[in-house]
């Protein structure tokens, strides 16, 4: 990894490896503080560029052979926090660049957390779609139900309950979701 490389400069095998030198263990730092302030710097110098190539590697992730220090859930944790930090600071480039993403199936996952970290209620018509689609298993269900409640609002709950109404009464894991969802979104389940 090139710690001193501007963003500007890296390329997108340089981006991943930092991905993964942040997720992996503290190696090459020596502290978790050290590892969080590297990460922090990182995410402050890269800007709107850094979050640009974040949402191309959640449409086009590495192979998880690709990765050699980090597993491929600790490197997508990291991918969507960092993700959602950065579209918090930028919520007009991340609606622009992540709706699009929630039709391809590949990456809608990861899209749709990324969605509720960054928490923009403009994300709603597409969930929206979503809600509907009955051909959603029930992890990406369970997802977008924590995202409808981290977005929050009155439109977010009335899709809460949507998927309340759909959900068959064997998916205790969904129904569970759901009623956390509300709460975290202001109304009680």
């Amino acid at each position: 990894m090139r710690k001193h490389a501007t963003l500007m400069a890296m390329t997108r095998d340089e981006v991943v490896e930092t991905l993964e030198a942040l997720a992996a263990p503290l190696t090459p730092w020596t502290s978790f503080q050290e590892r969080l302030e590297y990460q922090d710097r990182w995410v402050d110098a890269g800007g709107v560029e850094l979050f640009e190539a974040l949402v191309d590697l959640i449409a086009s992730p590495p192979p998880e052979a690709r990765l050699l220090h980090a597993s491929l859930d600790d490197w997508n944790i990291l991918l969507d926090e960092i993700a959602g930090t950065l579209g918090k600071r930028y919520p007009d480039v991340a609606m622009r660049r992540l709706l699009p993403l929630l039709d391809d199936e590949r990456a809608r996952p990861a899209v749709i957390g990324t969605l509720g970290r960054v928490g923009d209620v403009r994300a709603i018509p597409d969930l929206e779609r979503l809600v509907q689609d009955r051909r959603l298993g029930t992890a990406e269900l369970v997802d977008l139900a924590g995202t409808l409640g981290a977005i929050g609002g009155d439109a977010a709950c009335r899709l809460l309950e949507q998927l309340r109404e759909a959900a068959a009464p064997g998916h205790g894991e969904l129904l569970q979701e759901i009623d956390v969802a509300l709460q975290v979104a202001g109304r009680k389940p």
